[in-house]
C-alpha cells in the first residue's frame, strides 16, 4: 500500500493544506492592513470541514479510499494523483473595525488568527508525523 493511500494520512495532508492556504491569505491581509479600502479575506472551514466530514462518512460506509469530487459549480476541486496544489476559494471577512479610508483590516484579528491557524497545522502535522512512525513500526522484521 502506498503512503498516499492511507486514509488518515490524505486527511492529514488536506488539513495542513488548508491551513498552510489559510496563513498564506492572513497574511496578504496583513500586508495590506494600510491599503486603501482593502476587505480581509479568508477561506470558509465550516464548509472545507463540513465536506471533509461527509467524504469520512461515505468513506467508512463504503469501505473506500477518500476522493474528493465535486457535484456543484461553486465547489473546491480535487486532485486525482495526489501531487496537484489544490486551490481554495476565500470570501471578505471584514475585522471588526473599518478605518476612514476604508480599510477593514485589524492586524491584532488578523494575528489571532494567524496563531489559531498555526496551531491546527502544528497539530496535524504531529498526528502525521506520529502515523508514519506507526506505520515504520508495523513495517519493521521482528526482532529487527
Amino acid at each position: 500500500m502506498r503512503l498516499d493511500n492511507v486514509p488518515i494520512l490524505a486527511l492529514l495532508r488536506e488539513n495542513m493544506g488548508f491551513n498552510a492556504e489559510r496563513q498564506r491569505v492572513i497574511a496578504d491581509n496583513v500586508a495590506n492592513a494600510n491599503t486603501p479600502g482593502f476587505t480581509p479575506q479568508d477561506l470558509d472551514e465550516n464548509a472545507f470541514m463540513s465536506a471533509l466530514s461527509r467524504e469520512i462518512g461515505q468513506a467508512q460506509a463504503g469501505g473506500r479510499n477518500l476522493e474528493l469530487r465535486t457535484t456543484q459549480a461553486n465547489h473546491i476541486p480535487g486532485n486525482s494523483g495526489g501531487g496537484g496544489t489544490r486551490t481554495y476559494a476565500t470570501s471578505n471577512s471584514p475585522d471588526s473595525e473599518t478605518t476612514v479610508n476604508g480599510n477593514s483590516v485589524v492586524v491584532e484579528e488578523q494575528m489571532v488568527r494567524a496563531q489559531e491557524t498555526r496551531m491546527r497545522y502544528e497539530s496535524a502535522l504531529s498526528l502525521y508525523q506520529k502515523s508514519i512512525g506507526l506505520l515504520r513500526v508495523a513495517i519493521r522484521r521482528p526482532g529487527g
